[in-house]
């Protein structure tokens, strides 16, 4: 029996999970065994990293030879240990994910670590539901549907979403928090805090509605759903640094619309929903088997108004979900999807939020991330789920 291992690197970028894809789907056309090991740390703090990696190790769950997760701990890992692991953003939706089927391991491999580990996410879990920013000014959701007692009741309760109002009065406290370390007018923290209400709300309810099954309706096992906001603070320069192989976002992270601090330091929000399912390209094949539109057509279809995957949910706002959340996002944003084989992006400040009738696929305006372009795309092996990464400045200028 073929054993292979994809070990995620410390100094992980998103080119390096490009990378990881081409090595899972090697093992998985060579009919292996596939383990994951994660890191202690991740040392680079990029923005959509941990998203990233999350759908990764998602897509490797749905391989039907995926093996063990394996952590960088003894087999014997005492609480400081355990504490330290924990700081690294993965380790509890990805130990989550895998906790009923796949299972965590030590370094070795030959240790199971859920007896030594199930306080942990306990104690993560009751943090969430009770909406509680972390450390260094991060606030994960995440919801285990595979996990009883693991859904979180600032989105669903009795199997019913939440309404926007909700929402927002359990996001204050923890998102005040995390404003209060760069924002002082309350204005500005009403503002912001409309604005990621709107935009949670809209993409959380979509895992909702549609990310909890497979293309046949039946209950995805195990399956993740949830959102990730982080303050997250660099200088321009260090930044355009990073992204300097992505000349759409250094054109972006480049606009004069973004204000910097004395330091020369930009503030942003970073906010991630993700899912495991089955993402927006396959489910919208499962509900129109005869449509003859592209995956990356298939996005664009999906963020025009009125459009819309889910079916038989009769609500007066359906299909404004996407839409939505460019035109919050309009003048300031930025915006990443990754699903199945497209990776997108739009600069809201750049390429401006434009209504459009349903049918005008054309007209909406997504970019390729790989070669920047908007009507030649790349197609990259393809990943379970979907991932929103979104950009949120938290100091702009008028321009």
């Amino acid at each position: 029996m073929i054993q292979s291992v994809i070990s995620i690197k410390p100094a992980s970028t998103l080119e390096d999970v490009d990378l990881y894809y081409i090595d899972l789907f090697r093992y998985i056309k060579q009919g292996a065994t596939v383990h994951v090991s994660l890191p202690k740390v991740l040392k680079k703090q990029y923005f959509g990293l941990v998203p990233a990696l999350i759908q990764l190790v998602s897509t490797w769950v749905r391989y039907e030879k995926s093996g063990k997760l394996l952590l960088s701990v003894s087999a014997n890992p005492n609480a400081n240990e355990i504490d330290e692991l924990y700081e690294n953003e993965i380790i509890y939706p990805l130990t989550a994910l895998v906790w009923n089927r796949n299972e965590v391991y030590d370094k070795s491999g030959m240790v199971n670590l859920r007896s030594a580990l199930r306080d942990k996410n306990r104690e993560i879990t009751s943090k969430m539901k009770s909406v509680k920013a972390f450390k260094g000014y991060k606030l994960p959701l995440i919801i285990s549907d595979h996990i009883a007692g693991a859904s979180l009741p600032i989105f669903e309760s009795s199997n019913d979403f939440k309404n926007e109002e909700e929402i927002r009065e359990s996001l204050k406290p923890a998102v005040n928090e995390m404003l209060n370390y760069i924002l002082s007018l309350k204005s500005e923290h009403n503002t912001v805090l409309d604005d990621l209400k709107k935009i949670t709300f809209e993409l959380m309810k979509n895992t909702f509605e549609w990310a909890r099954t497979d293309k046949d309706n039946v209950s995805l096992d195990p399956n993740i759903r949830g959102v990730i906001f982080k303050f997250y603070k660099n200088r321009r320069r260090t930044l355009v640094n990073d992204f300097k192989d992505h000349p759409g976002v250094v054109n972006y992270l480049n606009s004069k619309s973004l204000k910097e601090n004395t330091l020369g330091e930009l503030y942003f929000l970073e906010l991630s929903v993700f899912d495991s399912g089955v993402g927006f390209i396959d489910k919208y094949k499962s509900l129109h088997p005869s449509t003859k539109l592209s995956d990356v057509d298939i996005v664009k279809t999906c963020m025009i108004k009125h459009n819309t995957l889910a079916q038989g949910l009769e609500k007066e706002d359906k299909g404004i979900g996407l839409d939505r959340v460019l035109k919050t996002l309009n003048k300031k944003g930025f915006l990443r999807i990754k699903t199945a084989t497209v990776c997108l992006y739009r600069d809201l400040i750049a390429n401006n939020y434009l209504e459009l009738e349903k049918g005008d696929v054309a007209k909406m305006e997504l970019f390729d991330w790989k070669n920047e372009s908007n009507s030649k795309y790349t197609y990259f092996p393809s990943a379970s789920g979907s991932v929103i990464t979104i950009l949120y400045p938290l100091s702009t200028h008028e321009v």
